[in-house]
């Protein structure tokens, strides 16, 4: 069973439904390094939506996630073509029209996917396609951060250690144009993927063998 908060209760969902004209939202992650799971759902019809794709195993969010780009459904029930009938059946039920998929990435770790589902066709214009993607690498930090939380990003460092992280830090800072806690976040999550230690992966971004704007 798919456990959820609610938007009221957790900020992830909060903000999209906040800052985009949907009805919907749903964040769930979808594999390793992560189990499949939903993160948040705003309400009954996302979660609804959520768990048919994730107990399915198909569905705009897997595209998503496979091809790391946006999957744009302006009309949900035009997607009969790729195969998704039951998707279309919960849609249908639920009044959604329209669904947009955008995957959630740190670096070259694909974290899961932000799914938006609006009652209207077409609902996401140019501009909300462009503020979604960038809110959904937003999200995938801050999913990251709660994985990480209450680990100390320098303990057991000693002072060369210490540095060298802090010069990727800057490094990764001027390479995906975040601030350095985010920067922190993205090499620490990479190593959280990977299986290396924080340091290991700093001593790669400094030596330019890992290289994010790749």
């Amino acid at each position: 069973m798919i456990g959820f908060s609610t938007a009221d209760s957790d900020p992830i969902c909060a903000v999209f439904m906040t800052m985009l004209p949907v009805h919907h939202v749903g964040v769930s992650t979808l594999g390793p390094p992560f189990d499949v799971e939903t993160i948040c759902t705003s309400d009954f019809a996302a979660a609804a939506l959520e768990e048919i794709q994730l107990d399915s195993g198909v569905g705009p969010c897997w595209v998503a996630r496979s091809s790391r780009a946006p999957v744009l459904l302006h009309d949900v029930q035009e997607a009969s073509a790729l195969d998704w009938p039951m998707l279309r059946a919960v849609a249908g039920n639920h009044g959604v029209r329209s669904l947009y998929a955008f995957p959630m990435t740190v670096g070259e770790v694909e974290v899961g996917v932000v799914d938006l589902y609006a009652d209207d066709l077409g609902a996401l214009k140019q501009r909300d396609v462009a503020l979604a993607s960038a809110m959904a690498d937003a999200a995938a930090l801050r999913i990251f951060e709660r994985v990480l939380a209450g680990e100390d990003a320098s303990a057991g460092f000693g002072g060369s250690s210490r540095r060298v992280v802090h010069q990727a830090t800057g490094m990764v800072c001027a390479q995906l144009r975040v601030n350095p806690d985010d920067a922190l976040v993205v090499i620490r999550a990479h190593a959280f993927a990977s299986g290396r230690s924080v340091v290991q992966i700093a001593e790669s971004i400094v030596g330019r063998e890992i290289d994010f704007t790749v």
